[in-house]
């Protein structure tokens, strides 16, 4: 049975439909084509394509993501907070999986209706015996590189979209980590030129964002290089990096596999990267949605809840027009 991937780029009008094989990259190899990672980027996977597909299957996992209740989110998610001062985190971004009913038969369906409701997100469907099948709808950009030039994007704090509430403190705060920690990676690569435009208002669906704009040149350092150093950004995993990410896994409680990783295409000329958010992983009857929220000192358990509620929104919202 063979692999399959179906993408659409943010504000194109172009669906890629292809089989083939996902192959797994031998550690330090630079991907070209279609690719995605996990979230630490330890197991990258290159697409390489067969042909255009004819008849779709679906690979599924074997493994079901572990899903917690309300409740022992609470319970973690303060047993997180109370973790800062000790380790020193800043910023922490705790996640969840969230189960629904949805039958695979309707994952094209469900990606035809991704792609019409969300024209400037980056969608896609991908089936692979290594991972089984995901969908999603990401909005946000790792890097995207044309010959020299790079682009990339701080993408923090959360409102419900059509909020006018002035942004909080609390958020604002986690766009500042992330526009820090990216600036300070540019100038670490020797990139030159550097362009810093935010943050304004991104809309994406159920939700806004603040966003930040940075645009450089490159310097002798290669695209990949900088988007190996630049993620896990702080918007996915938090600050400083390593004890965050050492407080995300005492407290989380399932592998985020493909979520947070990055995905999208890449070669030395052009190419466009994503951080894969706003996914779902889809079993037999189920979808799996993978849902995280950025915790600083001053957040609350139940306010993030309510902030992962809203971002399931951006997949449950099609998966209740095709499925009722």
């Amino acid at each position: 049975m063979s692999d399959s991937i179906q993408y659409r780029l943010p504000n194109s009008s172009t669906i890629v439909t292809q089989s083939g094989q996902f192959e797994l990259l031998p550690n330090g190899k630079i991907p070209a084509g279609f690719v995605v990672s996990d979230f630490l980027h330890q197991r990258l996977y290159q697409f390489q394509v067969d042909s255009a597909i004819s008849h779709q299957q679906w690979h599924i996992d074997a493994n079901q993501p572990v899903v917690i209740s309300l409740r022992d989110y609470q319970i973690e998610a303060q047993a997180l907070l109370n973790g800062f001062s000790m380790m020193q985190v800043e910023k922490a971004v705790y996640s969840r999986v969230k189960a629904v009913s949805f039958p695979i038969e309707s994952a094209q369906q469900l990606f035809d209706q991704l792609e019409v409701t969300y024209p400037n997100a980056f969608v896609y469907l991908i089936s692979s015996d290594y991972f089984g099948t995901w969908i999603g709808a990401t909005p946000e950009t790792l890097i995207e590189t044309n010959d020299q030039h790079l682009k990339t994007i701080a993408l923090a704090g959360t409102q419900r979209s059509g909020e006018t509430t002035e942004w909080s403190q609390k958020d604002q705060e986690e766009h500042a980590f992330v526009v820090k920690a990216i600036e300070e990676n540019l100038k670490r690569n020797n990139c030159t030129e550097l362009s810093i435009n935010g943050p304004h208002l991104r809309l994406a669906g159920p939700v806004q964002h603040l966003q930040t704009d940075f645009e450089v040149q490159l310097g002798s350092v290669p695209a990949w290089n900088i988007a190996m150093d630049l993620h896990p950004t702080p918007a996915v995993c938090g600050t400083p990096r390593m004890a965050a990410l050492d407080l995300i896994s005492s407290r989380e409680m399932h592998d985020r596999f493909l979520y947070a990783g990055i995905i999208g295409l890449y070669s030395t000329e052009k190419s466009h990267l994503f951080v894969n958010l706003r996914c779902a992983q889809l079993q037999q009857d189920k979808a799996y949605l993978y849902l995280g929220g950025g915790f600083t000192s001053d957040s609350i358990p139940d306010l993030e809840w309510d902030e992962t509620e809203n971002k399931s929104r951006t997949l449950l919202n099609c998966i209740d027009q095709i499925t009722n």
